[in-house]
C-alpha cells in the first residue's frame, strides 16, 4: 500500500500545478474501484504516470512557445528534443517505479460487458468530472473528443449546461499532424490546446498499458 500511494505521490508531483487537485481525487477514485471492475492497480498507476506526464510536457511547450520562436530553426529543434527528452525520462522513471509498486497487487480481470453492447462513445474522465470538494476553477468548461483515426469528434461536453450532445458544442476542431495517432485527444474548447490523449482501438476502446482493450473479456 505504501509503494502504491509513493507511486501516486509522484504521479500528482509530475502534474501541473492547475491540474493536480482534481487528477489527485481522480486518481484515487479510479485506484478504489478500477480492481472490482478488473483494471489493475499497476494499469492504473500506469496510466496516471502518462497522463501526468503528458499534460507536463504540453505545459512546458506552450510556456516556451513564445522563446522557441526566437531561435534559429537548428536551435528550435534541440530545445524541443531536449524538452521532449526531460518529460520522457520523468515517464520512464515513474514507470519502472509504478510497475514495482503494482507487481505484487495485480487484480485477476473479470468478465465485462461484450464488446459489441458497449457504447464506444461517452468517455469519461478529469476533464468531465466534478471533484468532490465541488470546485470546477481549474476545470475545461467545455470540451471536445476526436478521434485521431478519422479526423471526427465523438464526444462532447460543456460544464455550463451539462451538455453531451456534440451538435450543442460550437467548436470545429482543426487536424493538426501532431496529434498522437490512434488516440482519443481531449481538447478545451476555450484555448484549443488538448489537455489529455490516450490510445485507442479500431473501435474507439481505450487500451490498457500492455496495449489491450479495456472491454476485453477474461479467458
Amino acid at each position: 500500500m505504501k509503494m502504491t500511494e509513493a507511486a501516486l505521490a509522484l504521479c500528482v508531483a509530475l502534474t501541473p500545478d492547475r491540474l493536480r487537485e482534481v487528477r489527485e481525487e481522480q486518481w484515487k477514485a479510479d485506484l478504489r474501484d478500477g480492481p472490482q471492475i478488473g483494471i489493475s492497480v499497476s494499469s492504473l498507476l500506469i496510466g496516471a504516470a502518462c497522463s501526468s506526464a503528458t499534460a507536463r510536457f504540453y505545459e512546458v511547450l506552450h510556456r516556451g512557445s513564445q522563446v522557441l520562436s526566437r531561435f534559429k530553426k537548428g536551435e528550435s529543434m534541440k530545445l524541443g528534443l531536449g524538452v521532449a527528452g526531460a518529460a520522457a525520462i520523468l515517464l520512464v522513471g515513474a514507470a519502472v517505479g509504478i510497475q514495482a509498486s503494482g507487481s505484487n497487487a495485480e487484480t485477476p480481470p473479470v468478465a465485462r460487458t461484450p464488446v459489441h453492447d458497449r457504447p464506444i462513445g461517452g468517455y469519461e474522465g478529469w476533464w468531465n468530472s466534478t471533484p468532490e470538494r465541488g470546485s470546477t476553477a481549474n476545470l475545461p468548461q467545455e470540451i471536445v473528443a476526436v478521434n485521431t483515426r478519422t479526423g471526427a469528434v465523438v464526444d462532447a461536453f460543456n460544464r455550463a449546461t451539462n451538455s453531451t450532445s456534440i451538435p450543442d458544442v460550437n467548436y470545429a476542431p482543426v487536424p493538426d499532424p501532431s496529434w498522437p495517432a490512434n488516440s482519443i485527444i481531449i481538447i478545451d474548447t476555450a484555448s484549443g490546446q488538448v489537455v489529455e490523449d490516450f490510445l485507442v482501438d479500431e473501435r474507439g476502446v481505450p487500451l490498457d498499458a500492455n496495449g489491450r482493450p479495456l472491454d476485453a473479456i477474461a479467458g
